[in-house]
């Protein structure tokens, strides 16, 4: 146990959870009571079995916070370590490895060229930028995710797409006999 979860805020927190836990175990035991009651069903025994479930789901996702917060603390000294012996700190990236860039990923698009007929050949590829970064631990840790592409809509000059103009005119003919008919 890290002395870290003994601070007053991580106390709160575990009080929490231990009340919680206690209040899902006396629910149980008074459904518990109720089945054997005249009046009592068998959705009280449903609801006996499920209140330590939810009692136990409590612990669980306690305990795996908990070790999702040590290893975040972890990634953190291993990258202030690399940081002190003279390395780059890692802006970008993910430490896992599992996302492999395809040949359609592997463009920088921007906003201006999203869209036009611009050969991607002068583009240079966003994965020889980004550092693949190592795996600390045999635990999988978390995906930080990764940003592929960036585009906006309504940028675009409309007459630069002759369909999307034509399908403009029509919808704004459509809507002038609508108006007509309505008068």
């Amino acid at each position: 146990m890290y002395r870290r979860f003994l601070r007053p805020g991580w106390f709160v927190g575990h009080l929490l959870v231990f009340l919680a836990v206690l209040v899902c175990l006396r629910l149980g035991w008074w459904q518990w009571d109720r089945t054997h009651e005249a009046t009592g069903t068998v959705q009280n025994l449903g609801y006996a079995v499920l209140w330590p479930i939810f009692a136990a789901a409590f612990i669980y996702m306690w305990v795996r916070f908990l070790q999702l917060e040590v290893l975040k603390d972890e990634e953190d000294d291993a990258e202030l370590t690399r940081i002190a012996a003279g390395g780059e700190p890692r802006t970008t990236g993910t430490p896992d490895d599992s996302f492999e860039a395809t040949p359609a990923t592997q463009t920088d698009h921007t906003p201006s060229d999203v869209g036009s007929a611009a050969p991607d050949d002068d583009v240079p590829p966003v994965a020889s930028a980004i550092p693949a970064a190592p795996v600390a631990s045999a635990r999988r840790t978390p995906s930080r995710g990764r940003t592929v592409a960036v585009s906006t809509v309504g940028d675009e000059n409309p007459e630069q797409d002759p369909e999307l103009a034509a399908y403009n005119r029509a919808l704004a003919d459509l809507a002038e006999k609508d108006r007509r008919r309505a008068r």
